[in-house]
Formats: structure tokens, sequence, C-alpha cells
């Protein structure tokens, strides 16, 4: 399969997954919320786990093993700044992204019933973007061991956003076009991940990387203040850490499995 169906797969999962997560209350009225921290805080262990093992090293690779032996990655390559300046400045611009938003009401949070309903799901939506930007870069560097653990990753943190949002828009009397506010949700990712991808096809293996470590910042933030505050006070300390932990262990199999295998690469 080539980069090009990997791109339209993924895109196709992610949209597929959040607009059924979404419908879920609605259709499913009696569905129960109980296993979504064990589910949540397993996500937060894979989003965690992604960014320090997998986007960020990779992100570096990109940026500085790339080259052949007797070449020198140039300071103007990155807007005339020093490319480790650069590389910490990605993933510091990727984690205060997501301080921003959230700093200005743009997160994960459905408990305020007075919380206005489009600016929660532009926030959402906006929120999601930053999935699909790490989901295209990671298919933009060919490699399946990079690629299908972030999907995995983004998707086990969204379905329970999903059903978050799509709870708050089907209870809300007075919501208006809850499918189109669920429907924007639904395609951010997708249509993020494919711009991202299209986008990076078209520029050299250093800004890819960049734009990797830009997305492991948002990871961390995500996993780290995001996910993890609004759970650990739902669970115990230690089973909290058991869980992450096991979201840890989760993705470290998947990248052992898949170097065993021979799978690391995607067809071009």
């Amino acid at each position: 399969m080539s980069t090009w169906l990997y791109a339209l797969v993924f895109a196709f999962v992610t949209f597929v997954g959040a607009l059924g997560a979404g419908l879920a209350p609605r259709y499913l009225p009696a569905l129960k919320a109980d296993h979504w921290p064990v589910t949540t805080a397993i996500a937060a262990g894979l989003l965690l786990a992604s960014a320090m093992v997998i986007v960020i090293p990779e992100g570096f690779e990109m940026l500085f093993m790339i080259h052949a032996p007797d070449a020198v990655p140039h300071s103007d390559t990155f807007l005339t700044l020093p490319p480790v300046l650069a590389s910490g400045l990605a993933i510091l611009g990727g984690f205060l992204l997501m301080l921003g938003l959230e700093s200005w009401g743009i997160g994960h949070e459905f408990e305020k019933p007075t919380d206005p309903t489009r600016l929660l799901s532009l926030g959402l939506a906006l929120h999601a973007l930053s999935d699909g930007l790490a989901i295209g870069a990671s298919i933009a560097t060919g490699l399946m061991a990079v690629s299908v653990p972030i999907l995995a990753a983004v998707m086990i943190h969204k379905l329970p956003v999903a059903f978050g949002l799509g709870a708050f828009l089907w209870r809300e009397e007075n919501t208006a076009d809850p499918w189109r506010q669920l429907l924007g949700f639904s395609l951010a990712t997708p249509v993020g991940l494919l711009i991202t991808f299209l986008f990076l096809r078209q520029l050299s293996h250093e800004w890819i990387g960049l734009l990797l470590l830009f997305s492991g910042g948002t990871f961390l933030y995500v996993a780290a203040v995001d996910v993890l505050s609004h759970i650990r006070h739902d669970q115990p300390p230690p089973v909290l850490f058991r869980r992450i932990v096991t979201g840890v262990v989760i993705l470290v199999v998947i990248l052992i499995l898949f170097h065993n295998l021979g799978l690391e690469e995607t067809p071009a």
C-alpha cells in the first residue's frame, strides 16, 4: 500500500471513529461511561510514550541524522536559527499552542452546561487539527513503526473526547446544529492529516522533522497536562500510574513487533 493510500485510510479511520463515538450518546443513551477513566489513563500513557519514544526522537533523527556523513545542517534552513534552537522551539511551540487553547477555554471540559456550545465544538476541532498534524507528519516519514502507533494513540485519546462532545451536544436543548458541529469536529483530524501530508511531501526532511517535534510538543501537553488533569482525581494514584504504564507498555510492544516483523517502512 502506498503512502497515499495510508493517508486516505488513516483519514477515514479518524473520521469514522470520531463520528461514531460522538453519535453513541444519541443512539445509545443507556451507554455507560464507567470505563472511560481507564481508557483515558491508558490513552495518556500511549500519548506520552508516543511523544517521548517516537515523535520527538524521529523528529531529531530527521533533522540531524538523515544527512550524509560529510554534510552539516545549515542554520539558515530554519529561518536563520541554529538547528538545535529551532528544534527546541518547535517542541515548545507545540506545547504552548495547546496551553494557549486551554487558556482560552478551548479544551476537553464537558462538565459546564453554561459553556457556549459553538466555542466548545470549535475548540475541540482546533484541538483535533493538531492530531491530524501529528498523523500526517508521521505518514510523511514513510515509517509504519512511526505512523501506526501514533494513529492508535490519537484514536484511543480521541474517542472519549468525541463521546463527551456528543453527550454534551445531544443533551443541550438549545444547541444549534449539533450535527454540523459534530461533523466539523469529526472532519478536523482527517482534514489536518491530509493537508499536512500533502504539504509535507513538498518539504525537505528537515522541515518534516521540525513539524514532528512541534506535534511532539502537543502530545506532551495533551498527555501530561490536559488528560491527566481531568482524570487524576477520579482514580487512586497507584491505579492511575499502573494504567498509564500499561499504555506505555502497549506502545513499546507494538514498536518491538513492528521491528521484529520488518514492517518499519511503508512502500513509496
